[in-house]
This record gives C-alpha cells, sequence and structure tokens, in this order.
C-alpha cells in the first residue's frame, strides 16, 4: 500500500509542476502584458505544443486509471479508505474530460487548416462552444485536477504515516539530513543545469562561425534555436518559415540588404518568430510577415525600403522600440497592417517612424495597439486607421505629418489618449488638420493634446468632454 501511495504522490508532484506551467502563463498575460500567443509558461514554446499537451493529459489519465485498479486490488486484503476510492473515480472521470479536450485540440491542429502549423491555437470543446479563453479553461481545469488529486492524496495515506515519518527523521541526526538535502538540491541544480547547456548547445547558432550564410543557418535551425550574427554585411532576400530568433551579437553591427524586387525578410507561416538589434535595408519590403503569429521585432533600424519598413498581413505581430525611416518610393510607408482581424490584435509600441512619402503607420482591415511612438516628418497621415479597423492610440507624439495627424475613416473605431498632435502640415486639399474622422468612422478621446482642430464628415461621430 506504501508503494501505491508514493506512486499517487509522485503523480501529485508531477501535475503539480504542470500546475506551475499554466500560473506562469496566466501571469504573463495579466502581469507581464504578454499576449497568449507570446504566453509559453516557464519552459518555453519548445513545450507548447499540442502533441506534447495531448501525450501528458492522456498519460495522466493512464496512470490515474491504473493506480485505481491497483488500489482497488489492494482493497481486497487491506483497509482502504472508501472515500479516497471514491474521489480517485470523481478524478478519473474528470481528468477523461480534461484528456477528450486535448483529443479534440490535436485533432484541430492536425485536420483543420485554420489551427495547422500552430498559426492560431486550437480551441478544443468547450472554448469553442462558450467563446471563453483557452488558456483560463485549462488553468481552471488543471486547479480543479490538482486539487482532486491532493484531496485523494489525504484520503489515501497510510495511517500513521505522518507519524512514522516524523519519528524517523528524529532518529537521523540533523547533519545527515543536511547533508543529504544539499546532495539532492545540488545534483538536481546540476541536472537543471546541465540540461539548459545541452540545449543552448544545440539551438544556438553562429554566422559565420557555424554557417557560411545567414540563409543556410536559417535553413538549418531546429525549432525555437537562436542565431547569433556577427558584425558585417548579408545579401537577401532572407525566407523565415519556423520558429527561431534572430539576433545581432552587438546590435546595430549586423546590415541585412536585398534587391527591390521582394522582402529583405520574409516570415511566412511560423509562430515565434523575433528579429532584434538588426539593420535592415532596402528591399521592396524591409520586413514582410504573412501568416504567422507572435512574431517580435525590436531594437532594429529599417531603412530605405520602397514600398513599406514593416508590412504585416493575416498575421500578428510587436513591434517595439524600433527605428524606421526613409522608404524611398512614392507610396512609401512606415509600418503597413492589413487584413488582421483573425489575428491577435498587433502591438506597435516605442517606435521612432519618421521620413516617409506615405503614411508613417497605416491599419486597414486591422487591428492594433499603437502606443508611445514618435511619428514625425512623414509626408501623409502621421496614424491613419482605415477600412474598418480598430485600434488603441495611445501616448504618442504625431509632429510635422501631413494632412493629418491621426486619421480614421471608412467605419474604423478608435480610442486615442493623451496622443501629442502638432504641427500637421497641409495634404495635397490643402487642408491640415490633428484629427480627421470621415466616412461611418468614430473615434473616443481623451486628454489630446491638438496643435490644430478636429474635422469630424460623411457621418462620423467624434465623442471627448470638448466635443459633446
Amino acid at each position: 500500500m506504501k508503494r501505491l501511495f508514493a506512486l499517487l504522490a509522485a503523480a501529485v508532484a508531477v501535475q503539480s509542476a504542470h500546475y506551475a506551467e499554466h500560473v506562469a502563463q496566466v501571469v504573463q498575460i495579466y502581469w507581464l502584458d504578454l499576449r497568449p500567443p507570446e504566453a509559453h509558461g516557464l519552459l518555453g514554446s519548445v513545450f507548447d505544443f499540442e502533441w506534447v499537451h495531448f501525450l501528458y493529459n492522456v498519460g495522466l489519465e493512464l496512470a490515474l486509471l491504473l493506480l485505481w485498479l491497483r488500489y482497488r486490488k489492494a482493497s481486497r486484503q487491506e483497509s482502504v479508505d472508501r472515500g479516497g476510492l471514491r474521489l480517485l473515480v470523481g478524478l478519473i472521470l474528470f481528468q477523461g474530460y480534461h484528456s477528450a479536450e486535448h483529443i479534440i485540440k490535436l485533432y484541430q491542429y492536425l485536420f483543420d487548416p485554420y489551427y495547422q502549423f500552430g498559426l492560431h491555437p486550437p480551441p478544443g470543446l468547450l472554448p469553442n462552444a462558450t467563446g471563453w479563453p483557452i488558456f483560463l479553461v485549462h488553468f481552471w481545469l488543471n486547479t480543479a485536477v490538482l486539487a482532486l488529486m491532493g484531496l485523494a492524496l489525504w484520503r489515501l495515506a497510510p495511517p500513521g504515516l505522518l507519524r512514522a515519518t516524523l519519528i524517523s527523521l528524529q532518529r537521523v541526526p540533523r547533519l545527515t539530513v543536511l547533508s543529504r538535502l544539499l546532495a539532492g538540491m545540488a545534483a538536481l541544480a546540476g541536472f537543471i543545469f546541465g540540461a539548459v547547456w545541452i540545449y543552448q548547445q544545440t539551438h544556438t547558432l553562429h554566422v559565420p562561425a557555424d554557417f557560411p550564410s545567414l540563409q543556410a543557418a536559417i535553413d538549418a535551425a531546429p525549432r525555437m534555436a537562436s542565431i547569433l550574427v556577427s558584425p558585417g554585411e548579408h545579401v537577401g532576400p532572407f525566407h523565415i518559415r519556423q520558429s527561431l530568433s534572430l539576433r545581432a551579437v552587438q546590435p546595430g553591427t549586423v546590415r541585412l540588404t536585398a534587391a527591390d524586387d521582394g522582402a529583405v525578410v520574409s516570415i511566412y507561416g511560423a509562430q515565434d518568430v523575433r528579429l532584434e538589434g538588426l539593420v535592415i535595408e532596402g528591399g521592396y519590403f524591409g520586413v514582410l510577415i504573412e501568416e504567422s503569429e507572435a512574431v517580435t521585432l525590436t531594437g532594429n533600424r529599417i531603412i530605405g525600403a520602397w514600398l513599406a519598413a514593416i508590412r504585416v498581413s493575416r498575421a500578428q505581430a510587436r513591434i517595439v522600440e524600433n527605428e524606421l525611416r526613409d522608404t524611398r518610393g512614392p507610396y512609401g510607408k512606415g509600418i503597413e497592417l492589413a487584413n488582421t482581424h483573425s489575428r491577435p490584435a498587433s502591438v506597435i509600441a516605442y517606435n521612432s517612424i519618421s521620413g516617409h512619402a506615405r503614411e508613417g503607420v497605416l491599419l486597414h482591415n486591422a487591428e492594433a495597439q499603437i502606443i508611445g511612438n514618435r511619428v514625425m516628418g512623414n509626408d501623409s497621415r502621421g496614424i491613419a486607421i482605415t477600412e474598418m479597423s480598430m485600434a488603441t492610440v495611445e501616448g504618442n507624439t504625431l509632429i510635422d505629418n501631413a494632412d493629418a495627424g491621426l486619421y480614421v475613416v471608412d467605419m474604423s473605431l478608435v480610442n486615442a489618449a493623451e496622443n501629442r498632435i502638432s504641427d500637421t502640415r497641409p495634404g495635397p486639399l490643402g487642408t491640415a488638420h490633428s484629427i480627421r474622422v470621415e466616412y461611418y468612422a468614430e473615434a473616443i478621446l481623451r486628454a489630446n493634446s491638438l496643435g490644430q482642430g478636429i474635422e469630424v464628415l460623411h457621418h462620423a461621430s467624434v465623442h471627448d468632454a470638448a466635443f459633446p
């Protein structure tokens, strides 16, 4: 009986570690402000994919079933708490439902084109039927499983186990107990650091030390690898199709270039891609992101593209603390988001966006949070929200743009707060406004500092203390 109890205790310990991953994910989303596609818990996205969740939950269900069968067999010869056995039965039924959720999720992941390739997390049964957030549903499912396991462990503990444990500890010299505890902790720490070291060695690639070309390193990189690039110029185009991190060893010393017939860097059908500390110059687009999620661009300088420094199409990205300037074409834009409503909202934050022939930031049929950017010296609108887009525009500085600092049109909806908009220059029609709202669009304004006025045209509406 003690052996069965030890196995049940081990299952509780494993489930506790699994539950810690879900707690970490909730913390990442609600306290660290990560989007659900980027919140992967403590172990990261290497372990956060459908096969791992499926195998873990089905394996736990089988382990609980075997434990119940063994306890039931042992109860014929020894006294076993009946309440504990009933708790095990309830736990098996509940975990069976939990496993069914993951079976459905795996089926969606493998066979539903909308969820394949991990571009959007498959919802399973309950979130699909109710619309509840997937991560919250599974957080509470795992909370219930761990609670039931803890109750079963308490009820099935052999009589006198706690008393016997305390007596045994009293008989062992304290120094021996302390030394064993320290040795165990050291062994565990050594195992963890060893595993991390092995992972880093197998998932960190260096250019040019390990690969002669950057594209060769990208093609050879395992899932979630880090590619560290030494100073120098690399001629593209570069195509990324899997999860990886591409980072300059010294920020600003790695220059990626390409001809004007395509993107310097294109990211297609990928999740968890990160570009950091790079200088990306030229190309039709500097960076083109399509059919992807959880793409992060941070600390890059993207200059001299022809049509757009960054274009996000049917995808989701976090674009943070980049310098985007001086597109060369007559329709050149800083950041363009197109047709992204099927994805989580993108984040455009704390970038410097200047010197473009058209808009600094343009959304059409898209959704984004646009926060804390400096959008200056563009020859069309600073930020344009068009074609039924939705955006939060907060804390931005929009100076010396043409026609309108903030432009909202075509049934779009914007919440704009605490933006500083000034020195808007006349555009092609000879007008200049801090904010213009047109064609059934709606803007909700709060505490903005405006150098010029607000114009509302063609059945649009504005809600503000200064505009009742």
